[in-house]
């Protein structure tokens, strides 16, 4: 209101005036919260076109679970659809969890053009959570290990990278095992059993978007909606702000949209590649197309070159890569 009306000296009245206001508007609501809610989201599927929900309810009548998708997320996810990340958040921790009816809400969440944040065939990779399996990792592995160092770095070498072939994981994850005596632990056994389904290594040629290390992003949206919710929220205030959170971001890819079709960016290289990037990429990924460009430009060295019909093969030796960081460009 402050953003509003210019200034607190111009809203008009005061916090008790607020409290008082959202008092009689949930005194209004009362018993028929849910109800409510049901019946907007019914118009909604009625006269908007693509808009989808369901919701599901227990012996007693009670709300127990809801799921809607308007058609501008369903857009969003037949273009963005390569992967997406699901994260349920914590009720214990979260501010977008609605006590009164003991629902979490749980988003969906990809990546657009620009790399942001985006709701929406099926997703080719599906990113998730394992907090549970981190929590029995340290009780079986135990946390003398796990605050070892060198086994750390020597885990994450070649667990979180992509640029190993899948026989190489597995030679350098056995190698690690027999070493930290863990070729018993049926924990690490059950995991690299399922190493198919998380390591990077067997979905390298997979676009991945940002989300191969963690479902930050899934925790980054579910931050971003937690700052316009809380869990003392009626159901009708929950979606009164969700869809005002949803504007924003939507808001946002607009303009982000309007910078990469009508302005340019600077040129750092001065090179006929990086011009023709800017014009391929959106603003964000381009960005971080440039930053590849700089690091090839001033970390790596050409170290061959053949002309084979009408390609050529490049051979770089790229000085911080996984290995001899030996690469061939054609």
């Amino acid at each position: 209101m402050r953003k509003r009306y210019g200034g607190f000296e111009n809203v008009g009245a005061t916090v008790d005036d607020c409290k008082n206001f959202r008092t009689r508007i949930n005194s209004y609501i009362g018993e028929y919260d849910a109800d409510m809610v049901i019946n907007r989201l019914t118009d909604k599927k009625q006269y908007l076109v693509d808009f989808s929900f369901e919701y599901s309810v227990d012996e007693d009548k009670w709300l127990t679970g809801l799921f809607w998708a308007d058609g501008l997320c369903k857009r969003n996810f037949m273009e963005f659809r390569d992967v997406i990340s699901f994260d349920a958040i914590s009720r214990q921790t979260s501010k977008c969890y609605i006590k009164w009816y003991k629902m979490v809400f749980v988003p969906f969440t990809g990546i657009d053009n620009h790399c942001r944040n985006s709701f929406g065939r099926q997703p080719k990779v599906v990113v998730t959570d394992q907090d549970p399996a981190m929590k029995q990792a340290i009780e079986e592995v135990g946390h003398e290990l796990c605050n070892d160092d060198d086994f750390k770095r020597r885990m994450c070498n070649i667990v979180w990278t992509d640029s190993i072939e899948p026989e190489e994981f597995e030679r350098q994850w056995k190698l690690v095992m027999i070493e930290y005596d863990l070729t018993q632990n049926k924990w690490i056994n059950d995991m690299f059993a399922m190493r198919y389904m998380w390591i990077p290594a067997f979905y390298r040629h997979e676009p991945m978007s940002g989300l191969m290390r963690t479902t930050s992003r899934s925790e980054s949206e579910n931050h971003f909606l937690c700052q316009v919710a809380n869990s003392q929220l009626t159901l009708v205030e929950f979606m009164n702000h969700f869809d005002g959170a949803m504007d924003v971001q939507r808001f946002n890819h607009r303009k982000n949209d309007h910078i990469s079709r009508y302005t340019e960016p600077d040129d750092w290289s001065k090179t006929t590649l990086e011009k023709d990037v800017a014009k391929i990429y959106t603003r964000s990924i381009f960005f971080d197309q440039q930053t590849e460009i700089c690091g090839t430009i001033t970390e790596c060295l050409p170290m061959d070159t053949k002309i084979e019909g009408p390609k050529i093969r490049i051979s770089l030796k790229d000085f911080k890569a996984y290995g001899d960081g030996l690469l061939e460009v054609i």
